[in-house]
């Protein structure tokens, strides 16, 4: 049988929930294999939002692994789904509160310095960023270490 089709790879947990969502459907003929590997023919398939605003959508959810019997924490940030050790879960959460405490202080530094010292919004902007170079080390990207 000849299939015409562009092969995408998506993160396992998509790939997952497309799956289950077919075999739901009773659309088992979309499974095959190609080079070996399971693919799944979407030739007359369409894909819909569920719904929902735009705004950040964040699934925090624990799981253990089958292989290691450790625990795991899965995130998914607007459906791109990962999964990291607790290690590393705690090291991203010492980093969201790095970087909303250093939110906090841009957004009253830059009201300091707009409505108390009168500076314009771009001289403000651009004292904002010797702030934050003072106080990160660097003007772009908060690092907790």
């Amino acid at each position: 049988m000849t299939h015409a089709y562009a092969v995408l790879e998506v993160p396992p947990a998509v790939y997952a929930a497309v799956r289950a969502l077919l075999e739901a459907a009773d659309y088992g003929h979309a499974f095959h294999k190609d080079d070996g590997d399971e693919v799944l023919d979407m030739q007359g398939i369409a894909l819909k939002s569920r719904g929902g605003s735009l705004d950040t959508n964040v699934v925090v959810s624990s799981l253990l692994s089958s292989r290691t019997k450790e625990g795991r924490v899965e995130l998914a940030v607007n459906g791109e789904l990962t999964q990291m050790s607790l290690d590393k879960a705690r090291e991203i959460v010492g980093m969201l509160q790095g970087g909303i405490e250093a939110a906090v202080s841009d957004q009253l530094i830059y009201a300091f310095l707009t409505t108390k010292v009168g500076l314009d919004p771009e001289r403000a902007t651009a004292a904002l960023l010797d702030f934050r170079e003072l106080r990160q080390g660097s003007r772009d990207v908060v690092r907790p270490d």
